[in-house]
């Protein structure tokens, strides 16, 4: 998934801001320019600015050197190949983009209210502690499947063993759906605009996919759609 937007997002910002507040002029413009930039790309375009910048390994791919490999080997490696994409496509966008545009409005909302105590839309203190439940899981899942790369490597386990143990480790994070599935339904607008993402990453086409996050970009900065709206949530965290 994306990199979650949070706290330490804003405190980078507010640090910016710091440095030049005693500025005037160009230095404090472009304090906040540069801050404003960081923040949205890492909120909007992840995946169409900086993953470019990293190997890229392809699902289509998995298998081709598979001579000698039995049938019911190959069987077993398509099944699950399959299920890792069905996980990396709900990963993406709805542990990754969807998450993040809650908390980037949520944030948002909290930075610009006053301290009069008025209350914050959007997430409360228990969400919270799962999204960054999730953000730990996700990191392990990255850390888990180097590991059993290795022992498969170093013939410590069976190939189909460690295969298998990733699988059940990733859909491990389809058990936070009890706790945090109220947030899927929280706002129709923002589930139709993540799918309409999913849509566009399944045409495997870049330029299709930055379209869609500077829409995405669009709508959540700059248009006067009213987003989560549904509940308030008083702010304790």
């Amino acid at each position: 998934g994306s990199v979650y937007y949070g706290p330490s997002m804003l405190q980078f910002k507010h640090l910016q801001e710091w440095q030049y507040e005693e500025s005037v002029g160009m230095g404090a413009s472009l304090s906040k320019l540069i801050s404003t930039a960081i923040e949205y790309l890492f909120i909007f375009y992840p995946h169409a600015f900086l993953r470019p910048f990293f190997p890229t390994t392809r699902f289509k791919d998995a298998g081709k050197g598979s001579s000698g490999r039995s049938k019911r080997n190959a069987l077993f490696y398509e099944v699950g190949t399959t299920a890792i994409k069905i996980f990396y496509l709900w990963s993406k966008y709805f542990l990754g983009f969807y998450i993040n545009f809650l908390m980037f409005i949520h944030f948002r909302r909290a930075s610009d209210s006053d301290s009069s105590g008025e209350s914050v839309p959007v997430l409360s203190y228990d969400d919270m502690k799962f999204i960054n439940g999730i953000f730990l899981l996700n990191v392990g899942t990255v850390s888990i499947a180097i590991f059993l790369h290795t022992l498969r490597f170093k013939k410590v386990l069976p190939p189909r063993l460690t295969f298998s143990f990733y699988l059940i480790q990733a859909y491990l994070t389809f058990s936070a759906l009890p706790y945090l599935g109220h947030l899927f339904s929280q706002d129709y607008k923002l589930l139709g605009l993540v799918l309409l993402g999913m849509a566009c990453n399944m045409t495997r086409n870049r330029k299709i996919h930055a379209l869609w996050c500077v829409l995405c970009h669009y709508l959540l900065v700059h248009s006067d759609i009213q987003w989560c709206q549904s509940r308030t949530i008083v702010k304790n965290f």
